[in-house]
């Protein structure tokens, strides 16, 4: 992404001001269907504050006709890994209202998050819909004052771009964009698998598309694309509703990331580091590859708490995370499971191999550590656990990685293989 699409990444502070000050309401869902943290924007629109309806399979806020079915076929397309996307319904407000919502899931799937949800409050534009009619000229009016993008294709080429399109398109006027094309502002990697969902009309009915556009200013932003086929005269063309969600993309991918890995040391969490190892085991039953895990203990690091203080320490955990991940290779992952104490699965790999990783970390553990004015020498031990000799689930691995640990620790700065 060039420098101008960097500027468009917002902070981590700026993430919390959007969290906290969108009109959308945002939720996320662990995997039974349940509630387990949302922005204020829930209350504003729906009136329940989180600790009302947080933790119920089914909230509160679901109309009757909403069956328990109807909610089980929803969870259970976001657990096939398929996001829903933009369609309008109905939720009852705490006071007894109705309130017509703009309802997205991105479904997520890690460890035990299932989706992030957006609502939408559209009750005002429901109404006005409703007193406009469905005269050409109201419909006219709603898509020249939409906020979102519209766009007409015909035969290849844009006939009609709303005021919002042409400024999302990054042109000057709406002479610049009629007679180019969408695929045109497609990037480049993606346009061919764009171009063949694209021209399949059953699914541009169904299915929004996730793409990267670049604008004409050359500024790379993510949209989502909603394509609809209309048949008039015998002729079809397409008009496409187009979203910029770059903002809520990054935004996203930042509560993915907060969700599977460490806020401090930035490897993965426990959570995530069992998913990627029931995953690993998974592909070695297929392959009948063997790999590794390590359970890493940094050796006396209470005392280093206790004498130089928890910032010290705590920067000692996130220089070791880096050391350790500046040591494995891209297939390989490293995540911390609390305190002092790291998790490592090292993949497709024989036992005669392991011997020199882990002697080049322990060697690489010895190097001292400059903290804060302090040159803090620290050793590790670590324990090693085989698949599938040494378990062939990932509770038994780690376990038994944990004992062979337990053993390495009574020499320290040592590594001890599972024994029975």
């Amino acid at each position: 992404m060039n420098n101008s699409a960097n500027e468009l990444e917002p902070t981590i502070d700026e993430y919390q001001l959007i969290w906290e000050n969108t009109h959308d309401a945002i939720f996320i869902l662990r995997n039974d269907g349940a509630i387990i943290q949302a922005n204020p924007a829930l209350t504003d629109i729906l009136g329940w504050q989180l600790g009302e309806v947080e933790g119920e399979a089914r909230p509160p806020f679901f109309m009757e006709d909403f069956t328990v079915e109807d909610h089980q076929k929803q969870l259970d397309i976001l657990r096939s890994g398929r996001s829903i996307a933009n369609y309008e319904t109905q939720r009852k407000h705490k006071n007894g209202t109705v309130k017509d919502v703009l309802a997205s899931y991105r479904a997520i799937n890690k460890g035990d998050l299932l989706a992030v949800a957006m609502y939408k409050d559209i009750t005002d534009e429901k109404l006005a819909k409703h007193k406009l009619g469905v005269a050409e000229f109201c419909y006219r009016a709603l898509v020249e004052h939409s906020p979102d993008a519209i766009l007409v294709q015909n035969e290849e080429k844009l006939s009609f771009a709303n005021p919002a399109a042409i400024q999302l398109l990054g042109a000057e006027s709406l002479h610049q964009v009629i007679g180019k094309s969408i695929h045109d502002f497609i990037e480049p990697d993606d346009k061919r698998q764009f171009m063949e969902v694209f021209h399949d009309f059953e699914m541009v009915k169904t299915e929004p598309m996730i793409e990267q556009l670049v604008r004409f200013d050359g500024v790379k932003i993510w949209v989502e694309i909603i394509a609809i086929p209309i048949t008039y005269d015998g002729e079809v063309v397409i008009q496409a509703i187009i979203r910029d969600i770059t903002v809520r993309k990054y935004y996203e991918e930042q509560l993915t990331y907060m969700a599977t890995h460490d806020p401090m040391t930035g490897v993965v969490n426990r959570s995530s580091f069992i998913v990627a190892l029931d995953k690993a085991i998974e592909q070695a039953n297929e392959s009948e590859e063997t790999f590794a895990v390590l359970y890493i203990d940094l050796d006396k690091f209470k005392n280093i708490n206790d004498t130089l203080g928890h910032g010290v320490g705590d920067e000692l955990l996130i220089q070791f995370a880096k050391r350790i991940g500046n040591k494995i290779r891209d297939r390989d992952i490293v995540g911390r499971v609390g305190g002092d104490e790291f998790l490592l699965l090292l993949r497709n790999i024989e036992k005669g191999k392991i011997k020199v990783i882990v002697n080049r970390m322990l060697e690489n553990s010895n190097e001292p550590y400059l903290i804060r004015g302090n040159k803090i020498h620290s050793t590790s031990s670590i324990g090693i656990a085989m698949y599938p000799i040494d378990g062939k689930d990932s509770a038994k691995l780690i376990h038994n990685a944990d004992q062979a640990l337990y053993r390495a620790k009574e020499k320290r700065n040592h590594f001890e293989f599972y024994s029975e």
